[in-house]
């Protein structure tokens, strides 16, 4: 990490009020929290067996609407894993992947090099994927498709509800299963005005995280069939997926979804309002204009380092981080992911708008 970022983490630590999205917490109070929570579970989960991991799986499951669930150390293990069951179940190789999908930018591969599985990129990088988008596919060898939602990479864009049902129909009437990748599924009711469990009825197997929006230590559960999750149990098994044991990660998984699943919906609202402020700010253009998720992203005329050191020193002048570290940068401009929780919410959209612009302006 080079010196400029170093500074801006350690005026982020330091920060009254900050826009990034959790309330922090050290290591120590994360670990303190779940030792407690431990006190009253009797034994703990062993290679997956055992009254704590498969009461919180059947849990998890249920929000889904799914038969059954199984938790993984990670997404990157859940869904290579969902869609070589899939593969196998076709005798197909391919698997359709919108050109931002996880799988493609940010797994070097594993895919393709762990799980001898073939990609074949459906839509546009700038875009969510849409019908039309199916409809232009090579349907010879496509065992599944992965619809991301919402798609992170575009700013947690989605599909209409009635395009997504379309897109779902259009793989059924081709032999093709349907995974939900749902990193940030959670965000999802309150755009669609629908339940999770509704939600995932559309799909064969999906995946949702419990880190990220749900703010556990880490780790995943990947939902579907019965006789899909015990195919996944046999595939974690071969991947060495099923540790001896996960209960911190599972305590702490528990202890998120009780502090933070209540306010998704919230912080969705939040976000809508968020975002057309800061886009009245100027050399600010908001991805997208109107947000659909809990998030969005930020494109800032700025250089990177001119832009961090502006952060840092606001940070330290007024107590106020008003920026994420920027994740990319396209055409001269960085761009900055903004992902709304209870910490962001800590303050009216109004803060940030009346901040961000007096930072940039400084």
């Amino acid at each position: 990490m080079t010196n400029i970022r170093q500074a801006y983490q350690q005026a982020a630590r330091q920060a009254q009020w900050s826009i990034l999205r959790h309330p922090p917490e050290s290591m120590a109070q994360v670990l303190r929290q779940v030792a407690e929570r431990s006190e009253s579970v009797l034994e703990p989960d062993v290679y997956g067996s055992g009254a704590l991991i498969e009461s919180f799986e059947a849990k998890i499951a249920n929000m889904l609407g799914k038969p059954a669930g199984l938790f993984l150390p990670s997404g990157t293990l859940a869904q290579p894993m969902a869609l070589k069951i899939h593969s196998e179940a076709s005798q197909k190789q391919q698997i359709g992947l919108h050109p931002t999908s996880h799988l493609v930018l940010h797994e070097q591969d594993g895919y393709q090099q762990l799980w001898g599985l073939q990609g074949q990129l459906l839509g546009n990088a700038e875009k969510v994927l849409t019908l039309d988008d199916l409809k232009q596919a090579n349907t010879a060898d496509l065992a599944a498709i992965v619809l991301e939602l919402p798609m992170r990479e575009i700013g947690g864009q989605l599909p209409t509800w009635d395009d997504l049902q379309a897109q779902v129909k259009w793989a059924r009437t081709q032999n093709i299963a349907v995974h939900i990748d749902g990193a940030r599924l959670w965000h999802c009711p309150a755009y669609y005005q629908r339940s999770l469990a509704e939600i995932c009825e559309l799909a064969d197997s999906v995946y949702v995280s419990l880190y990220k929006d749900i703010g556990g230590i880490a780790g995943a559960v990947l939902a579907g069939t019965e006789a899909f999750i015990a195919e996944a149990k046999r595939w974690s098994r071969r991947a060495g997926g099923n540790l001896i044991s996960m209960y911190p990660y599972i305590l702490a998984a528990e202890k998120g979804l009780e502090e933070n699943l209540s306010s998704i919906d919230d912080a969705v609202h939040y976000a809508q309002k968020l975002g057309p402020l800061l886009e009245a700010i100027e050399g600010v253009r908001v991805k997208p204009k109107q947000p659909q998720a809990a998030m969005f992203h930020l494109h800032i005329d700025r250089e990177e380092d001119a832009l961090i050191q502006a952060m840092t020193d606001y940070a330290n002048t007024t107590g106020v981080v008003v920026l994420p570290l920027p994740r990319a940068r396209k055409n001269g401009q960085c761009i900055c992911e903004i992902s709304v929780g209870r910490r962001t919410m800590q303050q009216p959209p109004e803060f940030w708008h009346e901040h961000l612009s007096a930072c940039l302006q400084a």
